[in-house]
C-alpha cells in the first residue's frame, strides 16, 4: 500500500512540475514575440522547489504526506514563488487590466 501511495504522490507532483514548465514556455514565447521582458527564467525557481519537495518526500516517505519540515518549506516556497511570478506574467500579458 505504501508503494501505491508513494507512486501517486510522486506522479501528482511531477504533473504539477510539467504544468509549471508549460508556464515557463508561455512566458518565454511572450518575451520573444512581444519584445517585453517577462523574466521567464523565474518560472524555473518554483519548478525546482516543487521538484525538491517531491524528492524529499519521496525518499523519506513513511506512508504519510505530512511531517517533514524541509519538504513542507520547499512546497510552501514553491507555491509562493508560483503565485508571484504567475501574477507578474498575468499583469504583463494583460497590460495590468486583470
Amino acid at each position: 500500500m505504501i508503494g501505491i501511495n508513494l507512486f501517486l504522490m510522486i506522479y501528482s507532483w511531477v504533473i504539477i512540475v510539467i504544468l509549471l514548465f508549460f508556464l515557463f514556455l508561455i512566458a518565454r514565447f511572450y518575451e520573444r514575440k512581444a519584445h517585453q521582458k517577462s523574466h521567464y527564467q523565474l518560472f524555473l525557481l518554483p519548478l525546482v522547489l516543487f521538484l525538491l519537495g517531491t524528492l524529499r518526500y519521496g525518499f523519506l516517505f513513511t506512508g504519510n504526506f505530512v511531517g517533514d519540515l524541509l519538504g513542507d518549506i520547499f512546497f510552501f516556497a514553491g507555491g509562493v514563488a508560483t503565485a508571484i511570478v504567475g501574477y507578474h506574467l498575468l499583469n504583463l500579458m494583460t497590460g495590468g487590466r486583470a
